[in-house]
């Protein structure tokens, strides 16, 4: 039964499209570019205002084993090796987690989706050739092979009304409240007053930057990481007669013997020929089902979740799975709030700054209680297990003396020549003249501050942290100071004022959705496909069930997962369409899309 059946039994003219995308990060918008360059009708629906989701706010990092610049490495392996390497270095991590269908059509598919957007978008990306696995010990763990970073993109040719759509960069992404930094210009940046040539390269950004203020633009059009992304693939869009409608909540799926046919929320309701793709923020995304994750304690999503229907009740009458049983329920990252006084507000994750030489993370009683250079995701449940009984919930704060704070930076604060005055005066950035000033500062005993400083210094002037290993790890060196000796991520804090700042748990992401299976398509508990329904992103369960052993692997996943739900509909728009002429040659009149097809055939199956 097609949409022109439906519509005339439910005597309402409802909008119709081949496929109907309710979501629009990287996974949603890359499944609609996919339907879109194969002919179908696409609409991608957001429930904000603005588009983008956490794709737009992130690095846009992207972890694609067997990438075309990997293979072309004069070291690089065979591909049919990489492949197994990769995929045994994430059944590693998984453990009894990943699905084997599904861990084999990531790995087949990630450089064909990489490959689809290049062209299809204008999106090119690099190798990263620093970033590492983050587990080195594990089978299969490379350096450099796999993870690539988006390059800038110019959107000066951007439609401005779509253009004012794209959610913005964090702002602590940002210089003079609409300039992206990307993850490339960090070291032009960070060494402006040292090299000319560095100098130049941010001199040009920001006379870029000024041009399009002057022009009229909200902010730039030089967007970087995640929002370069957003840009490109929802211009190319809307390029192909796609639509794209923000504000437009989705409250329930409409189904028809079982098969989902379309979509329905306060707006209204549309109807889809092939079926819909879900590609929301998942579980993690509502205020609601972020309480049942993760409970009441205090923690910082990022990006904020927004009051909209829990993916359990949008998926619920259509039978489908919510996988809960993960390692943990959301991708964790330290997190600190900058005030919205300060021109870079909003959530800050600690990624790399735990790493550097004179910087310690303490809990509320002055102590250090893990490796603080460790992976992110680690980091957050151990700081949530030292501090469980602390008075406002969990947290700790990070500590650095002066010397690293101006030659590093600390969270959103850049090394020299940013001014430290704004961040103290707002009380985001605690400062003491000695350990035990600060230890006053920030309601720690000073005594055991102040011994945690001397127990840390000698440690570092050893080279070696035999309290919690840290630095033992290439992950954790690679995140440190190659040029500081002996160990790149241990360096003694020395030289005040030492300053601070509160973490809590963070999380960049959630790990429970929908059960898929290796074309994307919603099961149910019984391992059956929900006609008509596919998922990608963070609405669908990840492959490794509640870790992240790599950087790039959300997007990857959803770029991936959402190309290839897209190609299995365009799959069963073909079979559709072939039943229409065999029924056409018969006694059964057929007309163009949206007429009546006999009852043996309906969209989704």
């Amino acid at each position: 039964m097609t949409c022109g059946m439906l519509l005339v039994m439910n005597h309402a003219a409802d909008p119709c499209f081949d496929v109907i995308v309710v979501g629009s990060g990287a996974a949603g918008l890359t499944a609609a570019l996919t339907a879109a360059d194969n002919g179908l009708s696409v609409v991608v629906l957001e429930a904000d205002n603005l588009m983008g989701g956490a794709t737009a706010l992130s690095e846009g990092m992207i972890w694609v084993p067997n990438n075309d610049e990997a293979r072309n490495l004069p070291d690089a392996p065979d591909p049919d090796e990489e492949a197994e390497a990769a995929a045994a270095y994430l059944r590693a991590n998984a453990g009894n987690h990943v699905d084997q269908a599904r861990l084999r059509s990531y790995i087949a598919g990630a450089p064909a989706a990489l490959s689809f957007v290049a062209q299809a978008a204008g999106l090119h990306f690099k190798l990263n050739r620093y970033s590492r696995d983050y587990y080195p010990d594990a089978p299969g763990a490379t350096v450099g092979r796999r993870a690539l970073n988006p390059l800038p993109v110019t959107m000066r040719s951007m439609d401005r009304a779509l253009f004012a759509r794209i959610r913005p960069p964090l702002g602590t992404m940002m210089l003079f409240g609409g300039l992206s930094i990307a993850s490339q210009d960090a070291p032009d940046y960070l060494s402006i007053l040292l090299s000319p040539k560095a100098a130049l390269r941010v001199a040009r950004h920001v006379a870029y930057y000024a041009l399009d203020r002057i022009g009229g633009w909200p902010r730039g059009t030089r967007l970087a990481n995640g929002n370069g992304i957003v840009a490109r693939l929802a211009q190319a869009i809307v390029a192909r007669q796609g639509q794209i409608r923000t504000g437009w909540a989705v409250s329930s799926l409409t189904l028809h013997n079982g098969k989902v046919i379309g979509v329905a929320g306060p707006q209204g309701r549309l109807l889809a020929r092939v079926g819909v793709i879900l590609a929301t923020g998942g579980l993690n995304a509502s205020r609601a089902a972020r309480t049942d994750l993760l409970g009441a304690a205090p923690h910082v999503a990022i990006p904020a979740a927004v009051n909209v229907m829990t993916l359990a009740h949008l998926v619920g009458p259509a039978g489908a799975e919510i996988v809960t049983s993960v390692s943990q329920p959301v991708l964790w990252a330290p997190a600190s709030v900058v005030p919205p006084s300060l021109a870079r507000s909003g959530p800050w994750p600690h990624f790399g700054d735990r790493a550097k030489p004179g910087v310690i993370c303490v809990a509320p009683d002055g102590k250090r209680f893990a490796n603080e250079a460790q992976v992110y995701h680690d980091f957050v449940p151990a700081m949530m297990a030292a501090t469980a009984d602390a008075a406002n919930g969990p947290h700790c704060w990070i500590i650095a003396d002066h010397r690293s704070l101006r030659r590093y930076g600390l969270g959103p604060i850049g090394p020299v020549p940013v001014r430290l005055g704004p961040y103290i005066r707002c009380g985001y950035l605690k400062c003491g003249r000695t350990p035990e000033d600060l230890a006053r500062a920030i309601d720690v005993p000073a005594d055991v501050l102040a011994q945690t400083v001397a127990r840390f210094n000698a440690l570092a002037q050893a080279g070696k942290d035999t309290d919690f290993g840290r630095g033992d790890s290439p992950y954790d060196r690679s995140n440190g100071d190659p040029g500081d000796g002996p160990n790149p991520t241990l360096g003694p804090l020395q030289s005040g004022p030492f300053y601070a700042i509160r973490m809590v748990p963070g999380d960049i992401g959630g790990f429970v959705g929908v059960a898929t299976d290796d074309r994307a398509r919603v099961l149910t508990s019984a391992g059956v496909p929900v006609g008509g329904l596919w998922a990608a992103g963070s609405a669908a369960t990840p492959l490794t069930g509640g870790t992240y052993p790599a950087a790039g692997l959300t997007i990857g996943q959803a770029m991936t997962f959402g190309y290839l739900a897209a190609l299995d509909a365009v799959d069963r728009t073909t079979q559709r369409q072939a039943a229409e002429w065999y029924l056409s040659r018969g006694s059964v009149t057929i007309c163009s899309r949206g007429a009546a097809l006999s009852s043996a055939v309906r969209p989704g199956e």
